[in-house]
């Protein structure tokens, strides 16, 4: 019977070592579940931030290449204005140079400010000061 008692004591023994080291097991299987399940989320998260933030300088990325081309759009723009007015400077320069000299001419001989506005291509201000300065000129000579 004794026999019989330390068998049935060594299975108990035998089979209460295997439960507790399956119920460790399993404590340790869910302990890593639960720690894989955190990280996994936590992963998610951070993949989700990145995400938004790299969204976020698309669009800004976006704006900045709107910008850009806004900007460069007015530098043509104003390029075109400089290149107008240069040829505009240059065609003046060049014909106002005889043109002052015929206005004066002119207004020595009293045209009408129309006329010399019309045949030299000074302005209506122009015209006006050299019919004073001249006319007032011819008038003072003996």
């Amino acid at each position: 019977m004794q026999g019989l008692t330390q068998t049935l004591f060594s299975a108990d023994t035998n089979l209460l070592f295997f439960a507790g080291r399956a119920a460790l097991l399993l404590i340790a299987f869910a302990g890593f579940a639960i720690a894989f399940g955190r990280w996994r989320r936590a992963g998610t998260r951070q993949m989700e931030s990145l995400i938004t933030r790299l969204d976020e300088s698309r669009d800004e990325t976006r704006g900045l290449a709107e910008l850009t081309q806004g900007l460069a759009a007015q530098l043509i723009a104003l390029r075109q204005q400089l290149e107008e007015r240069a040829q505009l400077v240059q065609a003046t320069a060049g014909s106002n140079s005889g043109g002052i000299d015929l206005a004066v001419r002119l207004a020595r001989q009293g045209s009408n400010i129309d006329d010399i506005v019309k045949t030299c291509g000074v302005t209506r201000n122009e015209a006006q000061l050299l019919a004073r300065l001249h006319v007032a000129e011819v008038h003072r000579q003996p």
